[in-house]
């Protein structure tokens, strides 16, 4: 039989391994937001689209 300090450590490892993933996935999304402003960015040769970009953050919210 298992006691409870297995599973206590068991159930902490989980949780910090689903952090650390969560984490990682937020981060490949924002940096793929942020390529893809930053390429149009490139291509208009101004910085409208991250202007534009932020103010529809901005209304979301």
């Amino acid at each position: 039989m298992v006691d409870i300090t297995s599973y206590s450590l068991i159930g902490i490892t989980c949780l910090c391994f689903g952090l650390i993933v969560s984490f990682q996935v937020a981060h490949i999304s924002y940096c793929r937001k942020l390529a893809v402003l930053v390429r149009r960015s490139i291509s208009t040769k101004t910085i409208a689209p991250v202007l534009a970009e932020y103010e529809a953050m901005k209304n979301k919210k």
